[in-house]
């Protein structure tokens, strides 16, 4: 079994070492890969010294195992969070080996396996915590493959610790006797031998989440893209709204302020969206200066409620981008019906909001409606900055 760890854990650790040293891993990797590459030395150096290596493999390979298991430790916070200092982990795995330099006789085989133990299921406890945090943060379901790899072994750690302060497990590390202290070497092992590569998984669905975003989202706005409204169409069921939104005076504000004030208005106006939107809604751009707003569940008067809202931030981030003599201002048609035919409630929308956009052509800027009227006849809302 000791071989089977050291095999497993060395192959694992080149497997992540070598892409880091090639530049295709961040330094997670190089904490991982080496964690594991020192923590199959030692397996070996275990296998060695019951075959008749001298004393110092034992006042080597102790504190260079309480090293690897903090390497590790670190590649995984450092996979969670790539800007942390672990110099200070580093410096007390550093200290807590100090203890395993003074220990090589035969006699203290209890103590050191006892110590180690303790120290495993501690590092074993905080990985479990960590990929917990990860899967509930990023959404990364394969972090539960390590909770699962290193929960366990936790409670194992611990026994096999208590195991080996009451003088169970004799004095053959490898040759262990039967009963309770084999079963807590083997099942603790059972685990080890798959962990390796338990961080390529989660760095593989990081990737294809990351993948998945740079498909479906507007890289200027971080809107959801006409890609993301595809994927997530067949979801829609029930009743809701459908808003639209259209930038009135866009040309001209790019014209006068330039592409970059045209930029920084999309960004405001999916920034004024994203606050205004209840739970569960979403904003799509549709194109150019044209957004469209699902919202599951949503009556007229709830739909009307979200444009106001819309309308209302949007007016107050333009003050800071738009020059006070341009009057620039959102058209809002809306839509509302069964979102089985959604793109049906798009286009009813969207034939809404050019109906707004051509009475606000009609109109002088400065006579345009305060989204504080009274909601009109037809579900149309329009916004001047000024107004």
């Amino acid at each position: 079994m000791y071989v089977m760890v050291a095999l497993a854990s060395i192959v694992a650790g080149f497997i992540h070492v070598v892409p880091w040293a090639t530049g295709r891993f961040d330094n997670w990797a190089a904490w991982w890969g080496f964690g594991h590459i020192l923590l199959g030395i030692t397996a070996g150096a275990a296998v060695y010294r019951e075959a008749g290596g001298g004393d110092y493999i034992v006042w080597l390979g102790n504190p260079l195992a309480v090293v690897a298991y903090a390497a590790i430790f670190i590649g995984l916070r450092s996979f969670a969070d790539p800007d942390s200092s672990n110099r200070l982990i580093l410096a007390t795995a550093l200290v807590a080996a100090i203890p395993l330099f003074f220990s090589v006789d035969v006699t203290e085989l209890g103590f050191r396996v006892g110590y180690l133990s303790s120290l495993r299921a501690l590092f074993d406890l905080a990985i479990t915590l960590i990929a917990i945090r990860l899967a509930r943060r990023e959404s990364l379901h394969t972090a539960w493959i390590v909770v699962a790899l290193f929960a366990p072994t936790v409670p194992l750690f611990v026994a096999r610790s208590w195991s080996a302060y009451s003088g169970d497990i004799g004095t053959s590390l490898t040759g262990l006797k039967q009963g309770l202290a084999a079963w807590l070497t083997v099942l603790p092992i059972s685990f080890i031998l798959f962990r390796g590569v338990s961080l390529l998984t989660m760095d593989a669905e990081r990737g294809h989440q990351l993948l998945s975003r740079l498909l479906e989202r507007d890289p200027l706005t971080d809107a959801l893209n006409r890609a993301g409204f595809d994927r997530r169409l067949a979801k829609w069921r029930g009743e809701g709204a459908v808003l639209m939104i259209d930038l009135d005076q866009f040309k001209p504000l790019n014209d006068r302020c330039g592409h970059a004030a045209g930029d920084a208005a999309l960004v405001a106006l999916v920034r004024a969206t994203a606050a205004a939107l209840p739970k569960g809604a979403l904003v799509f751009r549709w194109g150019g200066d044209e957004f469209v707003c699902v919202l599951p569940g949503a009556d007229q008067a709830g739909a009307d409620a979200t444009a106001a809202a819309i309308a209302v931030r949007y007016a107050h981030a333009m003050t800071a981008i738009a020059p006070p003599d341009l009057p620039v201002a959102l058209s809002i048609g809306s839509a509302i019906g069964s979102l089985d035919r959604i793109t049906d409630l798009i286009a009813e929308a969207d034939r809404d909001m050019y109906a707004v956009k051509q009475r606000n052509r009609i109109t002088a800027p400065s006579a345009q409606r305060s989204v504080a009227e009274t909601h009109p006849s037809t579900p149309l809302i329009s916004q001047a900055q000024h107004g």
